[in-house]
């Protein structure tokens, strides 16, 4: 289970409609499954150039290579790599650990899509070098954005398993 404080939940709500149509992203500090620090990242994959895109799976790289660089953001996220290490940083200063990381879906539901498992098993081999946590991996769904969705899930050897989540 994890647990977000309200102000934190509501300020990713807001993160995701500022940045609509394009996805946010961010991650949660804290202890034991309770968020105590929200940290907003840049999504910086419209600054991506062609090679950069191949990290992505076949059919997502086909969708974002169709698109112009400012639509590819609408559809798929990639973390500022040192906003992300800042932050990481900040949360080990704090003594918190890494809870989960979040980004917003605009146009689909909060689950997964593959592209979303594929990041997570990539980032699992950086996890373990770094002696970071498992994080979970948190989707906010605008499909209705007067009432957003958001859903947690532990994904492991690709496969991804809900989470509950309480607000506080």
């Amino acid at each position: 289970m994890l647990t977000i404080p309200a102000t934190i939940a509501e300020a990713m709500i807001a993160h995701a409609r500022e940045l609509a149509p394009h996805e946010c992203c961010g991650i949660l500090g804290g202890t034991h499954g309770d968020v105590s620090a929200h940290y907003r990242i840049t999504n910086i994959l419209a600054t991506l150039s062609e090679d950069e895109l191949e990290r992505f799976d076949a059919p997502k790289l086909s969708d974002l290579k169709q698109l112009s660089p400012e639509e590819r953001a609408d559809i798929a996220f990639q973390m500022d790599s040192q906003e992300m290490g800042k932050a990481l940083r900040d949360i080990r200063e704090k003594e918190l650990m890494l809870q989960a990381f979040y980004h917003s879906h605009t146009m689909s539901p909060a689950r997964p899509s593959q592209t979303d498992i594929t990041i997570a098993m990539e980032f699992e081999g950086y996890r373990e070098k770094l002696n970071l946590p498992e994080p979970l991996h948190i989707i906010i769904s605008l499909l209705d954005a007067a009432s957003p969705d958001i859903r947690a899930y532990r994904i492991h050897n690709g496969e991804a398993t809900e989470v509950p989540i309480t607000r506080s």
